[in-house]
């Protein structure tokens, strides 16, 4: 049996996995730099100004480029939001060693935005989840990546019998984020709040 920690490694390396990569380097640029455009429409504009003929002259390519990859909006924004989620996993994946405490407070870091891409991005995630809430596939996206998060929170901590501890850490981790991007509090001071808690349920 995998310990928490390799179970977790494998988590990541399959979160990471967000489409064929089998096409080559051009075909993931054109297609991170139309993710990108969406991002900043979104982040400027809101969700409900995304259109496929915006996104295109934002990202500066062909309508029928877009469309070779997202068909419909809502595909392009569910690919948007996992997106966001595959840089957290890989910035995770990055700073993930040694005990599962260890791996527990490094996805926690990640969670908290530091600078203003963390900030942007953060910001995105947001408008992409409020919309989430009267668009059932994006909604599922979302309600899918909380719970295994949530999950992977209480694997660290010891096992299944640490959903609630989990689910705590989450919402903890989620509302400190809010705080942050909203200057309420600081990273910093985020991160002694988020920390102090992983403590007290490691102890």
């Amino acid at each position: 049996m995998l310990s928490s920690s390799n179970q977790y490694q494998r988590i990541v390396l399959l979160g990471m996995v967000a489409h064929v990569r089998g096409q080559g380097a051009a075909y993931d640029a054109r297609r991170t730099a139309i993710l990108d455009a969406v991002f900043a429409l979104v982040d400027t504009e809101g969700v409900a100004q995304v259109t496929i003929r915006r996104v295109a002259d934002r990202a500066g390519v062909s309508v029928g480029r877009v469309q070779h990859y997202f068909k419909t909006k809502d595909e392009l924004l569910e690919a948007a939001s996992s997106a966001i989620n595959d840089r957290g996993a890989e910035r995770v994946a990055e700073h993930a060693a040694g005990t599962p405490g260890d791996t527990l407070r490094a996805i926690l870091r990640v969670l908290i935005p530091r600078d203003e891409e963390d900030r942007r991005l953060f910001r995105v995630q947001q408008a992409f989840e409020t919309y989430a809430l009267t668009t059932p596939a994006l909604g599922a996206r979302v309600t899918q990546g909380y719970t295994e998060l949530s999950a992977l929170f209480a694997l660290l901590l010891g096992g299944p019998d640490r959903t609630a501890d989990g689910q705590e850490l989450l919402a903890t981790a989620v509302g400190l984020a809010t705080l942050t991007l909203t200057d309420v509090i600081t990273p910093a001071e985020a991160e002694v709040i988020v920390l102090r808690r992983v403590d007290q349920l490691l102890a």
